[in-house]
């Protein structure tokens, strides 16, 4: 017998196997469907991801004083135009916790407490017993910038530690030796601005080791340049009936360490042979104590130049 198709062609599947492979397409574009939302759900989780590890915006302060999205903002920018408000009243010094109110709120810091013997100099009543915490929390928030923040110094500090950081600031601003150079600068971009504008007009020498320097008659001073470091010194040299004193400084900030150093002078089989520490300065020459100094005899020098051997010993 033949079987024979009518109306179609007939893939020699009965009406049962026609289902089940209808289904089975139906199956697969589901799976198609649900693997398509995962993709979609990780690339959401992706984009969420980056956007969570991006820095926040900045936040813009209101007239209010608040931030654009509600924020309170902790800091903010003050002027203050009398700056001596933050200094004790009787010794000028920056006011630093504890800080001494009396009844009648003149206050002054615990050092001049216990020097006026706890008796306010402005209304005689007792004081140093009672603490102006007002006064302290402001002192704490007040934070200030480095005085030598445009000779390189980045830091910042509560306005009570103002002095404290001025006696150590490594920026502090030191005057160029070399007669009619106005350049101001940290001591350590001065040692290179002599070393490459006035190479010539000092003296090259090298610590622990003795070198020889020679004054005239009316020549007042002699600088010079240590060939490792660029430390910058100067000898002073004054002449008075007794004979010359003579000192010698180093330019740097003060909390530089001096350095000791030697002179030694020799006259018509003489030797005379003096010791000191090198004064610490910043300015012109002319700001250097003179109060410290060796006196060289009169006897130690010719009529028209006297005639050194310096030794400046490294720390």
């Amino acid at each position: 017998m033949v079987k024979i198709s009518v109306g179609g062609y007939d893939d020699g599947e009965g009406p049962s196997n026609r289902n089940q492979k209808r289904r089975r397409e139906e199956e697969e574009e589901e799976e198609d469907r649900n693997s398509q939302r995962s993709f979609e759900i990780v690339d959401r989780s992706i984009e969420l991801q980056k956007r969570e590890d991006r820095p926040p915006p900045p936040l813009r302060a209101n007239a209010n004083g608040s931030a654009s999205n509600g924020t309170r903002v902790r800091s903010i920018p003050i002027f203050v135009s009398d700056p001596d408000v933050l200094d004790c009243c009787i010794c000028y010094e920056p006011l630093s916790a504890p800080v001494f109110q009396c009844e009648n709120g003149h206050i002054a810091c615990s050092n001049c407490c216990v020097r006026l013997k706890n008796k306010c100099p402005m209304c005689l009543m007792p004081i140093g017993y009672n603490r102006c915490r007002a006064i302290e929390k402001v002192l704490d928030s007040i934070k200030m910038s480095c005085p030598n923040a445009n000779y390189g110094c980045t830091e910042t500090f509560c306005y009570s530690k103002k002095n404290d950081h001025e006696k150590e600031c490594i920026y502090l601003p030191c005057l160029c030796p070399h007669t009619g150079c106005d350049f101001v600068a940290s001591s350590k971009e001065l040692f290179l601005h002599f070393r490459h504008r006035h190479t010539d007009s000092g003296t090259q020498f090298t610590y622990d080791k003795f070198f020889t320097v020679i004054f005239s008659a009316d020549q007042k001073t002699i600088v010079l340049q240590e060939k490792n470091d660029g430390n910058l010194f100067i000898v002073h040299n004054n002449h008075e009936n007794l004979g010359h004193r003579v000192r010698i400084s180093c330019i740097g900030p003060r909390s530089m360490a001096e350095f000791q150093y030697e002179v030694l002078a020799r006259f018509r089989g003489s030797t005379l042979i003096l010791q000191s520490f090198s004064k610490i300065i910043q300015g012109h020459y002319a700001d250097a104590p003179s109060n410290a100094f060796l006196l060289i005899p009169s006897g130690f020098f010719g009529p028209l130049q006297l005639k050194l051997d310096i030794r400046i010993k490294s720390h």
